[in-house]
């Protein structure tokens, strides 16, 4: 079976992680199909929205393989720095998108969702941004998310670890539905036909406004993010938390700056 299943339905093209027995993680194929897909996408004269959505009643997306993540880093090959504050080319896409979130949606899962227009969540779903627990910073989510929503309950989400349900997604405005799971991408479409009723010019217009707002000096945060990062990555401690993880025990953190580690 595909990682990322692909189906059009009226003027809404539908995009499904189907990693179940992976949390549908971000690994095999689902970045580089969701990229090349939302190119096709885009490209359709007759298509308006994109839903983005996961197979089962678990998970969203757990976020990336922590697994890979530790060889990575270990390596040197693949190093926990976003390139951009988006995913999959979601946040620039130029058509609406939304996120039909089926389940826990964290660290990457939590971005795919917010780099998405609008979030749609089942009653099960709940959210967390887990890397400081892990010794990496949230690479997209460190730069969106507090545009999104109050700064405190970013800050508590980012710093403290805390998760949060639908409901508190939907009281402090990270979704703007929340409804049962078996009436989720049924909410998902409803919601995707009614835009599509509208003057797609418009639509398009409306968006682009919008995203200038999301975007103010996001060219400028990134900047300010990748050279904090490289520091951050020069403590160790990008090793120790996903290693940790993977044999399911507590990190041992040097907590100690990069200068600290030169002056020994």
């Amino acid at each position: 079976m595909a990682d990322l299943l692909v189906e059009k339905q009226g003027h809404a093209t539908i995009f499904t992680i189907n990693r179940p027995d992976r949390m549908n993680a971000l690994g095999g194929t689902v970045n580089a199909d969701l990229t090349a897909g939302l190119k096709e996408f885009e490209a359709d004269p007759d298509q308006y929205v994109a839903i983005l959505t996961a197979t089962g009643d678990r998970a969203f997306c757990a976020g990336g393989d922590l697994k890979e993540m530790a060889d990575g880093a270990a390596t040197g090959s693949r190093l926990p720095i976003s390139p951009q504050p988006d995913i999959g080319g979601l946040a620039a896409c130029e058509k609406v998108t939304i996120a039909a979130v089926n389940g826990l949606a964290v660290a990457g899962g939590l971005e795919l969702a917010i780099s998405c227009d609008i979030r749609i969540a089942a009653q099960n779903a709940w959210f967390g941004v887990f890397e400081v627990k892990r010794g990496i910073l949230a690479g997209v989510a460190v730069n969106v998310l507090p545009r999104l929503i109050p700064y405190g309950v970013a800050v508590d989400m980012m710093l403290a670890g805390e998760r949060l349900s639908a409901d508190d997604a939907l009281r402090v405005g990270l979704v703007q539905a929340v409804v049962p799971r078996e009436k989720l991408l049924e909410t998902a479409l409803a919601r995707a036909e009614v835009i599509a009723t509208h003057s797609q010019a418009a639509v398009w217009g409306t968006k682009q406004v919008l995203k200038f707002w999301r975007d103010a000096l996001m060219a400028e945060q990134q900047r300010y993010y990748q050279a904090v990062i490289h520091r951050v990555l020069l403590s160790g401690d990008v090793h120790e938390g996903p290693r940790a993880f993977a044999e399911k025990r507590d990190p041992h953190f040097r907590n100690a700056w990069p200068d600290a580690f030169e002056a020994r």
